[in-house]
């Protein structure tokens, strides 16, 4: 049927088609009115509409609509390339300095594969995500992968150690052999004249394989170890925003299964930077472990993951670790850094082989908190690395670290400054 324009209509007197003249008023005014109603118009909003209904924040913050923020969908495949525009079209948490300062220490050191979150440890923003792939391409939705995870899930046997089996910081464990390997004949309590004792934060400190696999098999078992991890965090995906694979633990099939949990040294745990990132929360926050927050305009959101004075316990630990542990090196002269010197650091390292892609897992998972203002910041960094390269986990952290509360340090001078005039 073809409809007429208004002004192609014959002459009333024809009175040809009447049917026409109630139809099309009718037709125009359903029109109008769908018009209205479509995705992605809004009237009075100070929004920039994106056709999805959705607005993008301006200056003076996120748009509303009908009184709610309205944020674009999201998948992981947009958080692939991280920049100005991404930042801005999803409304995201990300200190775009912090991500560049990554992006440019990654391609200055040349890395071969890694990734690395950064979060406010007071809110759960997630201030750098940032993901560098085979053959350097950025893919900064790496750092929501699950990898092994090492040494790291030595954070979940100390927790489990302090509140089930009722150990201290300055517990005192005897081990036998490497520190580093893990054996059958080493999980036992027998002694002999090459039998060397050890505290639990010493042995954190310097990820005593043999200390926490006895932990693990001999005073804990399965159980404990696994609800542990569950408050931890693994088994449920760490963001709202989206969802992603969750770090997982296993379940042992004997004793030395359960020390080969405990410790780490496996092919079975699996830990995302994000997620390691997100469990050191709890240590600057009294035992509540944040949930990660991509997105402004997020609540922050809390569970209690381990006793207030666990979370001490643990805080010195990591400390120790910095201090005289496996990165003690790395943190050298902190003490005497013009930024370092007011900050107060922690860490856990850890180092395994794997494949796809294949080379060494080279862990850091810690914290850096100002002595005078409280403001912290959490860390989980891992690099893959091959044959040839040229900066390790820890070191990078340090870097980001240094550069984080350099600017904040810089901020708070030009605030007193104007403060002043």
């Amino acid at each position: 049927m073809h409809w007429l324009h208004p002004d192609e209509y014959p002459p009333l007197k024809r009175r040809k088609r009447p049917v026409l003249r109630l139809r099309y008023p009718l037709f125009l005014v359903l029109v109008i009115a769908a018009w209205f109603f479509l995705p992605g118009h809004s009237v009075g909003t100070g929004g920039t509409s994106q056709g999805d209904g959705s607005a993008v924040e301006g200056p003076a913050g996120p748009a509303h609509l009908s009184g709610q923020a309205v944020q674009c969908p999201m998948t992981r495949e947009d958080l692939a390339c991280i920049d100005q525009d991404t930042i801005g079209r999803y409304n995201l948490t990300i200190d775009w300095d912090l991500q560049q300062f990554i992006a440019e220490k990654a391609s200055q050191y040349k890395l071969y594969y890694g990734a690395m979150v950064v979060m406010d440890a007071g809110s759960g923003d997630i201030l750098a995500l940032y993901g560098r792939g085979l053959g350097g391409e950025q893919d900064c939705s790496l750092g929501l992968d699950p990898d092994l995870g090492a040494s790291i899930f030595k954070l979940v046997t100390a927790v489990a150690a302090l509140e089930q089996a009722g150990f201290t910081p300055e517990s005192v464990f005897s081990y036998n052999g490497s520190a580093y390997t893990l054996y059958k004949r080493q999980l036992t309590d027998r002694r002999n004249r090459w039998t060397e004792d050890i505290s639990l934060a010493d042995a954190f400190a310097r990820s005593n394989n043999v200390v926490f696999g006895k932990i693990g098999s001999m005073h804990l078992g399965q159980q404990p170890l696994i609800l542990t991890a569950e408050k931890m965090g693994f088994g449920r995906s760490p963001l709202r925003e989206i969802s992603i694979d969750p770090s997982e633990s296993y379940l042992p099939q004997d004793e030395y299964g359960v020390a080969e949990l405990a410790c780490g040294f496996n092919r079975h745990t699996r830990i995302s930077p994000l997620h390691a990132a997100q469990m050191v929360t709890a240590v600057l926050n009294d035992g509540f472990m944040l949930t990660p927050r991509l997105v402004h305009g997020q609540g922050v959101e809390k569970t209690r993951a381990m006793r207030d004075r666990t979370a001490r316990a643990l805080h010195d630990m990591m400390e120790r670790t910095v201090k005289r542990g496996t990165v003690s090196k790395t943190f050298r002269g902190s003490s005497r850094d013009r930024v370092l010197k007011h900050l107060v650091i922690g860490g856990k390292s850890g180092s395994i082989n794997g494949s796809d892609p294949k080379g060494r897992r080279n862990w850091f998972a810690g914290y850096a908190r100002h002595k005078e203002t409280g403001e912290g910041i959490t860390i989980g960094c891992l690099l893959i690395l091959n044959d040839r390269f040229w900066i390790e986990a820890d070191t990078l952290s340090r870097l980001v670290i240094r550069r984080y509360f350099s600017r904040q340090k810089a901020g708070n001078h030009t605030a007193q400054a104007v403060g002043k005039l």
